[in-house]
């Protein structure tokens, strides 16, 4: 599956997907997926830590249940070494799931929702 046709069916699901993250699962309200250019001439390791791509695919994910927070500050990198996948994941037509592994870059809170901004690491699609 390309790029492009993983969007679509991103777009089409974008109401039914789920966010797995600590071994809890929260509805996502509402997902976009999008392609931005890094500010780099070339791909390259950043901090030492993880490989930034001159074009990323980011995904923002917006997530009504806010005590989803609880959980991100293991997920972050910062706090951390490392960088906790966080899986979304939703069913689609003909008995199929597709999961998008993702990293947590940055995430905005308020008193009703949460959006989370990711970093697209893997996709795959799997017979249920």
């Amino acid at each position: 599956m390309d790029e492009k046709e993983l969007q679509n069916i991103v777009e089409k699901y974008s109401s039914d997907f789920k966010i797995f993250i600590e071994n809890e699962s929260f509805l996502v309200d509402k997902i976009k997926m999008s392609q931005t250019d890094n500010p780099i001439t070339k791909p390259t390791t950043r901090g030492g830590v993880y490989f930034a791509e001159m074009k990323e695919w980011k995904i923002e994910a917006t997530i009504f249940d806010i005590t989803i927070s609880k959980h991100l500050s293991k997920a972050m990198l910062g706090p951390n070494k490392d960088f906790l996948d966080i899986i979304l994941a939703t069913n689609i037509e003909n008995n199929q799931k597709l999961s998008l592994v993702t990293n947590l870059k940055n995430s905005m809170q308020n008193a009703e929702k949460i959006i989370l901004y990711l970093t697209l690491k893997d996709a795959t699609m799997e017979l249920q």
